[in-house]
């Protein structure tokens, strides 16, 4: 058995620059829904026919149980969304999509206060539903959505309100569709026959960007953890391109592309209320990431293993946040 440490630091939102929020909501997952949002205005046609192709299971969608009521996204209820980040390089055989990103977002309006965090791919956890303990992102491939959140509100003991997944292929076809992105390196790092050093620049298109954001096992890519950091740097790069007067032009093929890889549970209409009602929240965001360590179990795989003080500790903050009693 083998023991690699792993300790995840604890981060804090800063005032200067731009907020946490922008760069993990809105440069992830809620980003390239809302951006179309507000380019939909311009074709309230088009709006309503991504709704329609986003929107999964909204009117099957069953509160949390960890809730006495439901909440309401257009009474200002603090809400509690998972954001996953769908790679088809993660597709086990036979069985559905893994999520590679894994997030939560304790949203409170009232507060303008966002707690958030980051839940490692490799948690091993409970897969509530399949009877089985292993790592937590098989959840979705197991049981879509609906077992990912059941899996993290068992294991964070929160509530898991609403969910929003994208394809992270169908990310390539938005960074062609604007024209290509700029990324600061987070690594100095080789893939593909493309070389990186950290804190230069480089303008990639979307296969480049793809190979950028997938590389883990290159020499000093920095693993799992260099990769999330990488998607991140590139969906912020991406989402300033989509937010950009230049994209009003492309409407059509963003809307196109955003149709065909984000799912979710929440309406247009949440959605819409979201990008506007809970504006103050990106203000004032704290970021926190389990501590923990790693280790090779016994059937030869590896976990990230929490820290269940720790675990408690934050689970006791985001709900805080949403006003539970």
């Amino acid at each position: 058995m083998v023991n690699h440490p792993q300790k995840l630091r604890k981060q804090r939102a800063h005032k200067k620059g731009m907020p946490i929020w922008l760069k993990i909501l809105f440069m992830s997952f809620l980003l390239v829904i809302i951006a179309g949002v507000t380019f939909a205005g311009f074709t309230f046609y088009k709006l309503n026919q991504l709704g329609a192709t986003i929107n999964d299971g909204a009117e099957e969608r069953q509160p949390s149980k960890l809730r006495r009521e439901d909440v309401n996204v257009d009474d200002k209820d603090p809400i509690s969304i998972a954001l996953f980040g769908i790679d088809s390089d993660e597709t086990r055989e036979g069985l559905g999509e893994r999520s590679d990103s894994i997030m939560i977002l304790s949203v409170n309006p009232n507060t303008n206060k966002t707690v958030m965090v980051s839940i490692p791919r490799d948690t091993r956890a409970e897969i509530v539903g399949n009877d089985s303990v292993e790592k937590i992102n098989h959840a979705y491939a197991y049981g879509g959505p609906q077992m990912a959140k059941d899996s993290i509100e068992n294991l964070m003991n929160v509530p898991i309100d609403h969910y929003v997944s994208i394809n992270m292929d169908g990310l390539k076809d938005l960074i062609d569709i604007v024209g290509g992105v700029t990324v600061v390196s987070n690594s100095t790092f080789e893939v593909k026959g493309n070389s990186y050093v950290e804190g230069l620049p480089y303008d990639m298109y979307g296969e480049e960007a793809l190979a950028f954001i997938r590389s883990r096992y290159e020499n000093g890519s920095g693993g799992d953890f260099g990769r999330q950091e990488r998607q991140q740097l590139v969906i912020e790069a991406l989402g300033d391109k989509l937010l950009s007067a230049s994209s009003i032009t492309r409407i059509n093929s963003i809307l196109d592309t955003l149709g065909h890889n984000v799912k979710t549970d929440l309406t247009m209409s949440n959605i819409q209320d979201i990008g506007t009602k809970y504006n103050g929240a990106r203000r004032n965001v704290e970021g926190l990431q389990l501590e923990g360590a790693g280790e090779t179990l016994d059937d030869g795989l590896w976990y990230f293993l929490p820290d269940e003080n720790n675990l408690e500790e934050i689970s006791n903050e985001y709900i805080e946040n949403l006003e539970l009693e």
